[in-house]
């Protein structure tokens, strides 16, 4: 199912080119603030990682619990259906497939928009896909709210550290792999503050460019081109994976 449920909601983001459409996660600023209105005056949520508890578990108890319920008490179509959701609605919010606007980091953005997410459902489940976008969103908006920013921002380093070296070597797989294998394995072992630039440069350098490269128009085709062949290489680990667990 794992492998089915991803080629699914792939398929429905890089074809229908439902995630500016849906404008998924938009409301969760709102709630955010909702939150930082009613616990600001207590002074414990100013601790470590309190404020990111209160962002994301009031969101991931109650879908795992839905989905919990679902594979145990049911099973069959409705736990597929409501993992594909899950999995589906966590993917984006941008869309990188979107001919009308250049992503200068776009194998950063191709990370954050699709594969970290894919890589934590295929690992763990649609839950932790769900807990990946929740402390990417808190990320994002820790101008406007510094003590979740301080915490979310090294968590969703922890998050990505893992998936990104998997896409670094998928680009690797997917283009120049003799110089970017190398480039690779030198940095594979650096700390988090490296994940961005890892995956950047890798994806250059499997493009055939330098890694310090600016893309230029005409190079966005060629790296979704790359992104896609990187994504088939995962979703066929996946399947093989999948098949040899049913042997």
């Amino acid at each position: 199912m794992t492998f089915i449920t991803l080629l699914l909601c792939l398929s429905l983001e890089r074809f229908l080119h439902k995630g500016n459409l849906l404008a998924r996660f938009n409301w969760f600023e709102e709630y955010v603030d909702k939150i930082h209105q009613l616990t600001q005056d207590r002074s414990w949520t100013q601790h470590h990682y309190i404020s990111l508890l209160l962002a994301v578990l009031p969101v991931v108890i109650p879908v795992a619990l839905i989905y919990g319920l679902s594979v145990l008490l049911i099973h069959g179509l409705l736990a597929f259906l409501i993992g594909a959701f899950i999995l589906f609605y966590c993917l984006g919010p941008m869309n990188i497939y979107d001919t009308e606007s250049e992503h200068q980091p776009i194998f950063w953005q191709a990370n954050e928009t699709l594969f970290a997410v894919i890589f934590w459902f295929a690992l763990l489940g649609p839950i932790a896909a769900l807990v990946y976008r929740l402390v990417e969103r808190s990320a994002h908006i820790h101008v406007s709210y510094p003590v979740l920013g301080k915490s979310a921002g090294p968590v969703r380093g922890v998050l990505d550290w893992l998936p990104i070296r998997l896409f670094s070597l998928l680009c690797a797989l997917a283009g120049n792999f003799v110089r970017t294998s190398q480039f690779w394995l030198d940095n594979l072992l650096r700390d988090i503050q490296f994940n961005r630039e890892l995956l950047e440069k890798s994806g250059r350098i499997a493009l055939d460019l330098q890694e310090t490269a600016e893309l230029t128009p005409e190079d966005y085709p060629n790296a979704l081109r790359l992104i896609d062949r990187s994504l088939v290489i995962f979703l066929t680990i996946v399947f093989a994976v999948t098949l040899g667990v049913l042997l």
